[in-house]
C-alpha cells in the first residue's frame, strides 16, 4: 500500500477508508510544510500589527468584536480548545475517529488555518502509533464539528482521553505510551484544531464506501430473486435503459445483466409473465437512483476532503486573512438526506419482493414457500421481519438538514450534517438485515423450483446462503437464521462471495 502524501495527493473516499480501516501510511508532503510556514508567517505578522482577525486578535462567537490582549493570545488557543470539548451520546468507533484525525490533518496541510507543521506532524504520528482520541457521537450542528473536533484535538496537548493498544487512557498517558510528544499551542492553533468538519466528512466517507458495498450486494440479491421468481428481464435490456437514460439507471441495468449472465431467463418462453410486479420490474430504476444519490454525496465529500474551509482563512500568497462561511456543510447534509430517501426505496422493494415470492398467485410457488400446506408457516414470518426492517429504514430517511434551530445569537442557522451522516449509517444496518431476509426467502424459492440453469453469481450466492442457513422444511425458529446471515452480510463475506463469482 502506497504512502499518502497530504498537501500533495488528492484525497478521496478510498484514501479515508485506507487510513481509517487498513492503517495506510500518511506523510506531510515537503511542499505542504513550506506552505504551512508561509501561512504561519502571515498570521504572526497580522497579530503583531493587531489587525482584526476572528479568533486571533478578536474573540469567538458573540465576542467577535472584543479584542484579545496580546499577552493572552497564545494561552487563548489552549483555553479555546478545552472550553469547546464537550458532547454526549457515547463515543464513535475507532475507525471513525481515525478517519476524522486523518481528514483534519489533510485539510490543515493545505495551509489555510495558519498552524505550524508540528501540529500536522503530531496528528500523523498519532495515526501511525495508533493513538485514537475519544470523540462523542453527539454535539455537532454542521457549522463545523466544533465541539467534537475539540475532543479530537485534546490529546495533542496531553488532555482528553484516547485509545491506545486496546486501552482507553488519559490523553497524556496514551501519547507517552505511543512515544508521541505533546504540543504546546500558540496563537490560533486551538481554534484551527476544533473549527472543522473532520468528523462529518471522515465519517461520511466511510458511510459512502459502505453504501457502495451494500449496493453491490443488493444487485446480486436482486438477480437471485429474479431467478427465483422466473422474472422477465426486458426492463433492464440495454435498449430500454438507454431509451430513458436517467442518472444511474443504465449502470444499474448493466450491473443486473452482469449478475444474471448465463441465465436461462433471457431465452424465449422461460420468464413466466409478460410483466412483473414493480418491485421487480422497476428495481434498476431504484438501484440507479441510489447510484445517482451516492454519486452526489461522493462528489461533495471529495470537495470537502480537498478544501480549505477554515474560518478565518489565510491567503498566504496575497498576505491576507479573511472571514469565511466555508465551514457550513449544507450541501453534504442535503446529499446524505437524499441518499437515505433513495436507500429507503431500495429497502422497500426488497421487502416487497419477499412478499411477492410467497404469493402463489404471482409467483406460482407454494404459499409462504412451504411444502406442507396450511399447517406450516414456512418462511412467511421472515417476510414480516423484512417488511419491519424496511419500515425502520424509512424512519431513518426523514431529513435532518431542515432542522436549523441553534442557541447562539450570531450562529443562527445550521444544517445538522453529522446527524444526516450518522442516520445513514443507522439505516445501512437495517438494510443489511433486510437483504439477509430476502436472501433467505429467494434461496427457499429456488430450492422449491430450481431453474434449469443458474448464472454463476446466483449459484455462488445460493451456495453461500446454504452454508449459513438450511432449507426450511418443517417449521423451526428462524431467528438464528436471520442473525447468522445478517452477520455474514455485515462482515463482508456475502459480498466477497459475489465478487469471487464475478471474477471467474
Amino acid at each position: 500500500m502506497m504512502t499518502i502524501a497530504i498537501g500533495e495527493d488528492r484525497i478521496g473516499v478510498a484514501e479515508v477508508v485506507a487510513v481509517a480501516r487498513r492503517g495506510a501510511a500518511v506523510m506531510l508532503a515537503p511542499a505542504a510544510a513550506g506552505r504551512l510556514d508561509q501561512a504561519r508567517a502571515v498570521l504572526e505578522d497580522w497579530s503583531r500589527q493587531d489587525r482584526a482577525v476572528y479568533g486571533l486578535t478578536r474573540g469567538l462567537g458573540n465576542r467577535a468584536a472584543q479584542t484579545i490582549p496580546l499577552e493572552e493570545r497564545a494561552g487563548f488557543s489552549e483555553t479555546a480548545l478545552k472550553g469547546r470539548a464537550t458532547g454526549a451520546g457515547g463515543y464513535f468507533e475507532t475507525e471513525v475517529a481515525r478517519a476524522a484525525l486523518f481528514v483534519r490533518a489533510a485539510t490543515l496541510a493545505r495551509g489555510g488555518a495558519g498552524v505550524r507543521p508540528v501540529i500536522v506532524e503530531t496528528q500523523l504520528a498519532m495515526l501511525a502509533a495508533g493513538v485514537t482520541p475519544l470523540i462523542p457521537r453527539i454535539g455537532s450542528v454542521g457549522t463545523s464539528d466544533l465541539l467534537l473536533c475539540a475532543n479530537l484535538g485534546l490529546p495533542i496537548i496531553g488532555l482528553g482521553r484516547a485509545e491506545h493498544g486496546g486501552e482507553v487512557l488519559a490523553g497524556a498517558e496514551a501519547m507517552a505510551r505511543a512515544g508521541v510528544a505533546t504540543v504546546t499551542l500558540t496563537e490560533k492553533e486551538g481554534l484551527a484544531l476544533c473549527s472543522a468538519n473532520a468528523v462529518s466528512v471522515g465519517y461520511g466517507a466511510l458511510v459512502a464506501h459502505d453504501v457502495h458495498d451494500l449496493l453491490a450486494l443488493a444487485d446480486a440479491v436482486l438477480a437471485m430473486s429474479y431467478e427465483a421468481f422466473a422474472g422477465n428481464p426486458s426492463p433492464f435490456d440495454a435498449r430500454v435503459a438507454a431509451a430513458r437514460p436517467a442518472a444511474g439507471q443504465e449502470q444499474a441495468a448493466a450491473a443486473l445483466r452482469r449478475m444474471l449472465a448465463g441465465s436461462s431467463l433471457f431465452e424465449p418462453g422461460v420468464p413466466r409473465r409478460v410483466q412483473d410486479p414493480i418491485s421487480f420490474r422497476c428495481a434498476t430504476q431504484v438501484h440507479g437512483t441510489v447510484r445517482a444519490a451516492l454519486g452526489w454525496a461522493e462528489q461533495d465529500l471529495e470537495v470537502e476532503l480537498n478544501a480549505t474551509a477554515d474560518n478565518p482563512l489565510i491567503l498566504a500568497e496575497d498576505g491576507e486573512i479573511v472571514s469565511t462561511g466555508n465551514f457550513h456543510t449544507a450541501l453534504l447534509a442535503v446529499a446524505f438526506d437524499a441518499l437515505r430517501l433513495a436507500l429507503a426505496q431500495l429497502g422497500s422493494q426488497s421487502s416487497e419482493r419477499c412478499a411477492r415470492l410467497m404469493d402463489p398467485e404471482l409467483s406460482g410457488l407454494p404459499s409462504r414457500l412451504t411444502r406442507h400446506g396450511v399447517t406450516r408457516a414456512g418462511v412467511g414470518l421472515v417476510g414480516m421481519v423484512a417488511r419491519t426492517l424496511s419500515r425502520e429504514s424509512r424512519h431513518c430517511s426523514a431529513p435532518c438538514s431542515n432542522d436549523d434551530v441553534t442557541p447562539m445569537g450570531v450562529e443562527d442557522q445550521a444544517p445538522f450534517t453529522l446527524q444526516s451522516v450518522r442516520r445513514t449509517a443507522d439505516q445501512l444496518g437495517f438494510l443489511r438485515q433486510a437483504l439477509a431476509c430476502e436472501m433467505i426467502v429467494a434461496a427457499q424459492a429456488l430450492d422449491l423450483r430450481p431453474p434449469a440453469r443458474l448464472p454463476p453469481v446466483v449459484a455462488a450466492l445460493h451456495g453461500f446462503i446454504r452454508r449459513h442457513v438450511a432449507f426450511v422444511d418443517d417449521d423451526r425458529s428462524t431467528t438464528e437464521d436471520v442473525e447468522a446471515l445478517a452477520a455474514a452480510v455485515d462482515d463482508g463475506a456475502a459480498l466477497a462471495c459475489v465478487h469471487s463469482a464475478l471474477e471467474v
